[in-house]
């Protein structure tokens, strides 16, 4: 009698693998079915936006070329040739000749005055002196007998009879001059950079949008993918309803699950849900709040009814209609600057 337990656990056991076999058995071939359900979706979704998604008819909607022609040069490339054609252009102006004109007008503009020219001297604190340069040392000049160190003398003044001044004045106006065409030459470098970009982008089949330059063929990949995500949304729900019904699958509460699978209620039996009778406590008297006196009486009568034809006229406050958008594509992020390159509106017909 000792080993009764054990050999009625190892009955048990015995009885039970077979059982556990068939569930698992069960179990995979439920779970192989639902792959096969997933493969059938995703192929007749596959083939219901074949047909339904036209490249050529949304290309044409586009404004675009059929078929789309790929670029011919990268972005990188067109970038280099850009600047390229833009350096060639400032080098080609800036040539000794410029410099050499610049040096002339500095010359004509400060002049060195000599010895016996008439001259007049601005000193830094004692005023001007207007007379002839008598004689041009070092330290010192002498004009019309006045002695004059050079320290005293302001810097515009003393360019004028100093050679070295003179030439640091000539070469800061060269300089300046060559400065303001260099300038005036990066304004006129971004114009050419921008027509010249657009030449070249175009010319290799792109497209600006939102203030960037992208290939045709992705301008179109995005449209496509665009209307092909919305197609699926829409036609996902009915294709799934069609292959779980036809695998013997219904909805319930949210998930396809055999009609077998589905749990059997049983209706509420008598006294269920119902609240306890306490025997021999009815319900208490029915007690109303106070009213306060100082709260005004409410008419409750029927008012009576206004015909529309008898009622005053209601002045509507003047409305601003809203300032019409820019049409932008569904797919392109809202807040952009690049403006649309020969995009008509109606996109809902692309389908």
């Amino acid at each position: 009698m000792k080993f009764f337990p054990i050999v009625c656990l190892a009955l048990f056991t015995l009885l039970a693998l077979p059982l556990c076999g068939q569930n698992r058995a069960m179990a995979d071939s439920e779970q192989t079915e639902r792959q096969q359900i997933k493969e059938r979706i995703r192929h007749r979704l596959r083939a219901r936006i074949d047909i339904d998604i036209d490249r050529e008819k949304i290309a044409e909607r586009l404004g675009l070329d059929n078929p789309v022609p790929k670029i011919t040069r990268t972005s990188s490339q067109i970038d280099s040739e850009v600047e390229e054609k833009i350096h060639q252009h400032v080098e080609k102006y800036f040539t000794e000749e410029l410099s050499k004109k610049y040096e002339v007008e500095a010359a004509e503009k400060f002049p060195l005055k000599q010895v016996n020219d008439e001259v007049v001297i601005i000193r830094k604190r004692a005023g001007a002196i207007k007379g002839v340069l008598l004689k041009n040392y070092t330290t010192y000049i002498d004009v019309a007998g006045y002695r004059i160190n050079k320290i005293d003398i302001a810097d515009a003044s003393l360019a004028t009879f100093d050679r070295q001044e003179n030439d640091k004045l000539r070469q800061r106006h060269v300089r300046r001059q060559l400065q303001a065409e260099r300038n005036r030459l990066t304004e006129i470098g971004k114009e050419m950079r921008k027509k010249l970009a657009e030449e070249l982008y175009t010319g290799s089949h792109y497209l600006r949008r939102n203030g960037k330059w992208i290939p045709a063929t992705k301008f179109l990949d995005q449209a496509v993918s665009y209307y092909r995500k919305k197609l699926i949304k829409k036609l996902l729900p009915g294709i799934k309803t069609e292959v779980y019904a036809e695998f013997g699958y219904t909805l319930h509460k949210g998930s396809w699950v055999k009609p077998a699978d589905i749990p059997v209620t049983m209706g509420p039996t008598a006294g269920v849900g119902k609240p306890p009778v306490l025997i021999g406590i009815g319900p208490g008297p029915i007690v109303m709040p106070p009213k306060d006196p100082r709260q005004q009486p409410v008419d409750r009568r029927p008012t009576e009814v206004i015909p529309p034809w008898e009622q005053r006229d209601r002045q509507q406050q003047p409305t601003t209609p809203d300032k019409p958008e820019k049409p932008r594509l569904p797919w392109e992020k809202s807040g952009s600057t690049g403006q649309p390159v020969n995009i008509p509106g109606d996109w809902q017909a692309a389908l």
